[in-house]
């Protein structure tokens, strides 16, 4: 049955999804916005959809330059090609600033390897920042510290809606730029056993995530059927995992 559900999933997704992307669709269906949602335990309400809408635009906007300062002298040369927007900032809200598409164009580039480290550091620099700003934004809507468990909570909640919008994104035709899927699953495995503290329960999850991998070795495939079993599983297991604080004023389905 639950087979069966995932295989109709596949199917409705390909009625959304074109070679043009996929967009967050504010209030629609079949965008990312509508995919975090439904792995979240959370009714739509405006305060979730900005803070949803604030880790989206971390990694699609803006299109055309991405970030102050990327192509100032000794990088004025570099050009993401073929990859286009992708090439930068879908790799995982935790995991290295670096692919092998960025490697490919750097190549093309011919610097020295003092210009390539300087370059590596802006993309650090920056995902750093945007990760902070992340985190900021995560905490405030949750209430959450940023230290100890609490700023794991926090890590966590925003690993999975970057990683939901990563899964969305391999749906659609251009998925070169795209890290290697097998990142994103690692990275959502570690939030919910280490950074949610998940225990029995997220070892379940997980192998539920690692058993994927046979099933469907297509790419496209498995990202749809690893967002069916979040959407399945997360809802309540968020629920319950201590994230949410007691007196918060988010509503919970």
């Amino acid at each position: 049955m639950f087979k069966q559900s995932i295989l109709i999933l596949l199917a409705a997704v390909c009625m959304f999804n074109t070679a043009e992307g996929k967009s967050f669709n504010r209030g629609k269906s079949g965008g990312h916005e509508a995919d975090m949602y439904s792995v979240l335990p959370f009714k739509r309400c405006a305060k979730i959809s900005n803070w949803l809408e604030f880790i989206h635009k971390t990694i699609d906007f803006p299109y055309n330059k991405y970030f102050d300062g990327l192509r100032d002298a000794p990088h004025q040369n570099f050009s993401w090609g073929k990859y286009g927007h992708r090439i930068f900032f879908h790799w995982g809200f935790n995991s290295r600033p670096w692919s092998p598409q960025i490697q490919e164009q750097v190549d093309k580039c011919g610097w020295s390897p003092q210009v390539t480290a300087s370059f590596k550091a802006k993309l650090v620099t920056e995902q750093a920042k945007r990760n902070k700003a992340i985190m900021e934004k995560t905490a405030g809507v949750f209430n959450l510290s940023l230290s100890g468990q609490e700023r794991a909570y926090a890590n966590a909640l925003a690993s999975i809606v970057s990683d939901v919008h990563l899964l969305g994104d391999y749906t659609t035709e251009n998925i070169a730029p795209l890290p290697n899927l097998q990142f994103v699953m690692n990275d959502l495995k570690t939030s919910l056993f280490e950074r949610m503290q998940g225990g029995e329960q997220a070892k379940r999850i997980n192998k539920l995530i690692d058993n994927t991998a046979v099933r469907y070795p297509d790419s496209k495939q498995r990202a749809q059927a690893v967002l069916a079993i979040l959407q399945k599983e997360l809802p309540s297991f968020i629920r319950e995992s201590g994230a949410l604080k007691k007196g918060n004023d988010i509503n919970l389905l």
